[in-house]
């Protein structure tokens, strides 16, 4: 079994130190030590110095001194360990997570912020993860791989949820400098505006004399009160997933501790829901627009008009918009598309999108005296995600309200809710999800559905077109329902009505038609007086229909006049 030992050394003698002899009565030297005790060190041969040994054991591994600890016994079972792992290396079973388990949770942070840049990230998004990464990790207590921990880390994602300490307002006081409240949140004076301005909260005065008034500073004292939002949280989750996953590919860790940890369900408190705009509206804020003279952060009123309606005709996100240029876009022929480089897709794919006509030719003269090369709509409104201030105050002007109360909570018309109206009004023109699902370049169709709104006026229209599947009306009264159903319908007295004052019965007579024993009536026999040639054909609109009031026609057959029976059918056909 391998030994331990302390070294020794040589130092000077101490000034305190009292000349003594050692248990083997050689001159020595004694004084108190670093823990306090009593130290005997013998002296050198000149006796200018003294002989004494290291606080710390050592052993030897494969012939190289190794320090251990200050406790012997420690030190005994530190250095078998190490034996015993240099005897396993040795036969090649080795672990190769060890020397990664010894760095820091921070330092295997740093480098995956290095392999997400060199996958073509951009720099903020590597900076956000990074910083969601290290802040959870840090609330968690885990300051090496072996402290990753799915219950510790669901811990911290509790803590984000929870309200924070509520922040105490001085009394007395109705209005406040901008400086003052940033110092009673902990935040910037530039972090005040920003909120001040996103709420659209109350304040007087500029520069210097900016104050704002009490009712503003318990709103954003409210705000910071409230803890983290489900989507917000889900974000932190996805971010510690991601890093823990690259752990196991990057093999630094053995398994992944994090792979029970799931998304919460943040549709049950969305605290900024989108709306869609009406067309009406958009058309609206469109035209406003257009003949506004204002200008914000480098777009005039028609800069502005082309982008909306570029963003409500391809759905591209703002900084997607931000990065085109002329080259861009291909207006010639007749599928006029704009392609999306891969750097600024969201998804890191280009992608071609094909635009709408009208949306082409207005582009096509708007883009005909740009410069190539240069972005179309340049400026820092989306470096700076400043374009949902631009299209609320366009909003505003055209009378059209920001946020309208929803089921749930306000819903918002920012810039990125022209997407939703983009996926929208697709969807209610009857394109089906997976062509919408292709047009704004989502994984799943589950992702789209989100974004394509449906209202209780589109649910009520949709019933609508639902075929009838009730019985006709028989009985005393039925003439009298059935007239004032025509009558609901506006189709009373229309072409293939029955006239009133006829008797009808349960069955319209087609009675000058062969029955050809499949269900269908052919056409082409002339055997009535009244009746005129017809080509055949399936489910023709024949004799005395009675309309259905949802665009079909029904059309029953009784026996024919010579006394052959046929069979009676009842034919629901498209009104011809």
């Amino acid at each position: 079994m391998p030994r331990v030992y302390r070294q020794q050394y040589t130092r000077p003698i101490p000034e305190d130190a009292q000349r003594v002899e050692d248990a083997k009565g050689r001159p020595a030297v004694r004084f108190k030590g670093p823990d306090g005790k009593n130290v005997v060190a013998p002296l050198t041969e000149k006796g200018d110095a003294c002989r004494t040994c290291s606080p710390y054991w050592y052993g030897r591994v494969k012939g190289e001194p190794v320090r251990l600890s200050t406790n012997k016994a420690a030190a005994e079972i530190m250095l078998g360990e190490l034996c015993r792992k240099a005897e396993m290396g040795q036969a090649g079973a080795v672990d190769p997570f060890e020397a990664h388990g010894k760095r820091p949770l921070a330092a295997h942070v740093d480098d995956f912020a290095k392999v997400l840049e060199g996958k073509g990230d951009t720099p903020e998004h590597v900076a956000l993860t990074v910083s969601r990464v290290k802040a959870l990790l840090a609330s968690a207590g885990a300051a090496f791989p072996a402290d990753l921990d799915a219950a510790r880390v669901s811990e911290a994602l509790g803590a984000l949820r929870r309200p924070g300490k509520a922040v105490e307002l001085p009394e007395g006081q109705a209005s406040f400098a901008p400086g003052e409240v940033a110092a009673l949140f902990g935040i910037s004076g530039a972090a005040v505006r920003a909120s001040v301005k996103r709420h659209t909260l109350a304040a007087t005065g500029q520069g210097k004399a900016r104050r704002l008034p009490l009712a503003t500073v318990e709103a954003l004292a409210e705000r910071m009160g409230r803890g983290r939002g489900l989507e917000t949280v889900n974000h932190y989750v996805r971010a510690v997933r991601s890093f823990a996953r690259w752990m196991v590919r990057a093999k630094r860790m053995a398994s992944n501790p994090l792979d029970g940890l799931s998304l919460l369900n943040s549709q049950v408190e969305v605290r900024h829901a989108r709306r869609e705009l009406t067309a009406a509206e958009l058309g609206k804020v469109l035209a406003l627009s257009r003949a506004s003279s204002r200008t914000f952060r480098g777009l005039d009123g028609s800069a502005r008009f082309h982008l909306y309606a570029a963003a409500c005709g391809t759905g591209f996100r703002a900084g997607a918009l931000a990065s085109l240029t002329p080259e861009s876009f291909d207006l010639a022929g007749d599928g006029p598309t704009v392609t999306l480089a891969a750097r600024k897709n969201k998804s890191r794919k280009p992608k071609v999108q094909p635009l709408p006509g009208d949306v082409a030719d207005l582009l096509r003269a708007y883009l005909a005296g740009k410069p190539a090369g240069e972005r179309v709509w340049g400026g820092t409104w989306a470096k700076d995600h400043r374009g949902a201030e631009m299209l609320r105050i366009d909003l505003e002007a055209a009378g059209i309200p920001y946020t309208v109360e929803g089921p749930d909570g306000p819903l918002h018309a920012d810039f990125h809710a022209l997407r939703h109206t983009y996926l929208t009004l697709g969807g209610r023109a009857g394109i089906d999800l997976r062509t919408l699902q292709e047009l704004a370049g989502h994984s799943t169709p589950t992702l789209t559905a989100r974004y394509s709104h449906r209202r209780l006026y589109d649910l009520q229209g949709a019933v609508e077109k639902m075929p009838n599947f009730l019985p006709a009306p028989t009985g005393p009264g039925a003439d009298q329902a059935e007239g004032e159903a025509l009558r609901a319908t506006g189709t009373e007295g229309a072409p293939g009505q029955i006239p009133p004052g006829e008797v009808r019965l349960p069955y319209t007579p087609l009675t000058q038609f062969p029955d050809t024993g499949r269900g269908e009536v052919r056409l082409g026999e002339t055997s009535g007086p009244d009746t005129p040639a017809a080509p055949s054909g399936r489910n023709p609109l024949l004799g005395k229909g009675v309309d259905t009031g949802r665009g079909r026609v029904r059309l029953l057959d009784a026996s024919e006049d010579d006394g052959t029976r046929t069979r009676n059918h009842r034919i629901d056909s498209p009104v011809l």
